[in-house]
């Protein structure tokens, strides 16, 4: 299948060009034959002309004289012939050019009988030899000087030799002038439609320039056609950008006013460590210590740390124009211990079970993007799990000790993340929709439901993938593949 507007196009061009050219080329054949046919008749009846005017009558009927006017009937081997019949098909005279040709029964009755006075008859026959001969019979009433009237036939025969000659010649001319003007007109068809398909190109060539930033709007000159086209995109390209502007604003807006609960939060934990330091002293005297306000204290400034980077790590992605990924190793083992160690505490009511399988693997890409897809994957399996929750990771050429069914598609060497839960899992008709954003498939928990499509949007953007199954622990599992 051809690819290319132009192209179909052409094709299209060259069938229709071959299809009337060659249907044209067909009548004008038939038209030339028919009109040299014509040609031949009339030519072999100014030959029987020719012979009648030297018609003599005798006692025995009719004679020719022996040199007649046209020299070919005088010759042998010159293709034309002349005979003289009685009304019964009885031959009375041949030309001395027609000593050596014979007919056989068929052929003469076919020529000669069931003719009127006056009637003439044009067509083919073969003689003996089987050479296809041209002929035309006149049928005349010859009154002799007893007033008596006798019934003759005269005949003229031609071989198709000059009239194929001549069919071949016209046809070598007709089938060339034709083929050049196949090429003179696919010639002129390609450079129409160049000229023709050059805003379509045009526009191609202005939408790459938006693309890659040389341009905002598609400003040309196109068109009535496409002017539609290129104004409509143009009203699409202002809508997208005004909304990734509305958006970019909102995280913007967001993420700054989530700053002051932190530094508040942040002082605030200050304040417990000046409170720690009081109550220290006083219990130093006593020998005594406050080990539970002292977890506290680092609890809420490891989390408040840990907001600050996502809040940032957020502000710099809302006011970022950019869409590359910076590229640098990162250990998955120390994240995620860390990650499950801030689980414990947050549902530490749980009492949940968690389950490290770590292969020494290493994550290409921003150490944060990891952490935001491992944080709302572990939290999901906490959160919808019931008492255990198992993190996986590795290389895929180490999958069989990580899990019992590896994906055999994704490249070998590629960081594969297993996160599951013994919860309820995921209906299967339910796993597409959960990675949308805003759909939750279990509205008995709090949230948005947008931590899967952050992780989604996050994985496309690494070129990995996302899968959701069934775990062994009886819930969900949830596999990543990341280049």
């Amino acid at each position: 299948m051809v690819h290319s507007l132009r192209g179909r196009l052409l094709l299209t061009a060259t069938a229709v060009l071959f299809v009337f050219l060659g249907l044209a080329g067909l009548v004008l054949d038939q038209a030339f034959r028919r009109s040299a046919e014509r040609g031949e008749e009339e030519k072999l009846l100014l030959h029987i002309y020719g012979l009648l005017a030297v018609a003599e009558e005798s006692k025995d009927g009719i004679f020719l004289h022996g040199q007649l006017q046209e020299p070919r009937f005088n010759q042998l081997g010159t293709g034309l012939f002349g005979f003289v019949n009685d009304s019964s098909g009885r031959e009375l005279w041949r030309s001395p050019s027609a000593l050596d040709i014979t007919f056989d029964q068929q052929q003469s009755s076919a020529v000669t009988t069931n003719l009127a006075t006056g009637e003439q008859r044009f067509g083919r026959v073969y003689d003996t030899e089987g050479n296809e001969l041209f002929f035309l019979s006149y049928r005349i009433l010859w009154q002799g000087a007893d007033e008596k009237s006798t019934a003759y036939v005269f005949t003229a025969f031609e071989t198709l030799r000059p009239y194929a000659s001549e069919i071949q010649g016209f046809r070598n001319n007709l089938w060339g002038w034709l083929s050049g003007v196949v090429v003179a007109l696919l010639l002129v068809q390609g450079m129409v439609m160049r000229w023709g398909l050059s805003p379509l190109k045009q526009l191609a060539d202005d939408l790459k320039a938006i693309e890659d930033g040389r341009s905002d709007y598609l400003g040309g000159q196109y068109p009535s056609e496409i002017e539609g086209v290129t104004r409509n995109l143009n009203v699409l390209i202002s809508s997208e950008r005004q909304q990734l502007e509305q958006y970019r604003t909102t995280l913007a807006d967001l993420a700054h006013s989530l700053k002051t609960p932190l530094a508040i939060l942040k002082g605030v934990t200050g304040s417990l460590e000046h409170l720690d330091a009081s109550d220290n002293k006083q219990l130093a005297q006593s020998g005594d210590a406050n080990p539970m306000l002292i977890e506290i204290r680092e609890t809420v400034d490891e989390q408040v740390s840990r907001m600050d980077e996502i809040v940032s790590y957020q502000l710099q992605r809302a006011v970022s124009l950019s869409t590359n990924l910076l590229r640098k190793s990162v250990d998955v083992a120390p994240l995620v211990t860390k990650l499950i160690d801030a689980m414990k505490k947050v549902y530490a009511d749980k009492a949940i079970e968690f389950e490290i399988s770590m292969d020494e693997c290493s994550f290409f890409g921003d150490e944060r993007d990891l952490m935001e897809m491992l944080g709302n994957l572990v939290d999901n399996a906490c959160k919808y799990g019931r008492s255990r929750v198992r993190v996986s990771a590795g290389t895929k050429g180490n999958l069989v000790e990580i899990s019992a069914d590896p994906p055999q598609s994704e490249k070998k060497g590629q960081l594969v993340i297993i996160i599951e839960d013994d919860g309820d899992g995921i209906p299967s008709g339910d796993r597409e929709q959960v990675l949308m954003r805003g759909t939750r498939a279990d509205i008995r928990e709090s949230g948005q439901g947008i931590g899967l499509a952050v992780v989604a949007d996050i994985v496309e953007r690494y070129q990995g993938r996302i899968e959701i199954g069934d775990s062994l622990l009886g819930g969900a599992q949830v596999n990543l593949w990341l280049s």
